[in-house]
């Protein structure tokens, strides 16, 4: 298990994190006016940046940073962690169900148009954008056989735990490709 205090994530997040997620959304979006990160209450929300286009639309995007060193736990490219526990219930802290919350995949409440995946350059040099509610559906689709075939893990953050299951980013394009279409339904 891992542990992690929210406040020195927050504040790593701010600092080199905000500056890079910023550079590399610039550079995914070339026709944007602007890139902004959000305030304190909007991230905890989980929107971490707004991308303007020259037009005037808004993509609200959630960032999710691998740590340094996460690479040599890779079988076959880079995994991305997906959250099927925001707050964890049982657990270390016995956290009553009440209390629990979904993960961000799985939240269907969560108003993100894209996922923004980034890793430590020693890792990997490239940054990933997918589209939240294919992505979300392609884990609700997937959910038990990835449970079963990838590694999950908790996180302690020294109040709650949360939970994810790391997938290969590879297999997590193939399901959101499968969930992204279907045969055409014409009415009679």
């Amino acid at each position: 298990m891992t542990v992690y205090d929210f406040a020195e994530r927050l504040a790593f997040s701010k600092a080199l994190r905000q500056q890079s997620d910023e550079a590399t959304l610039k550079v995914l979006f070339p026709q944007s006016v602007s890139v902004a990160k959000t305030d304190t209450d909007t991230d905890r929300m989980g929107v971490d940046y707004v991308v303007t286009l020259r037009r005037g639309a808004r993509l609200l995007v959630d960032a999710k940073a691998r740590d340094s060193g996460c690479c040599r736990y890779w079988r076959s490219g880079p995994e991305v962690a997906l959250e099927t526990w925001s707050v964890r219930p049982g657990g270390k802290y016995a956290m009553p169900q009440h209390k629990a919350k979904v993960g961000w995949t799985l939240d269907e409440s969560k108003d993100v148009d894209l996922i923004l995946f980034t890793f430590h350059p020693d890792d990997h040099k490239f940054a990933y954008v997918r589209p939240l509610p294919l992505l979300r559906q392609a884990f609700h689709h997937n959910y038990l056989p990835w449970l079963e075939r990838f590694k999950a893990d908790v996180q302690d953050s020294r109040e709650w735990e949360s939970a994810c299951v790391f997938v290969p980013l590879r297999v997590v394009d193939q399901a959101i490709a499968d969930v992204s279409k279907t045969q055409l339904v014409i009415p009679a």
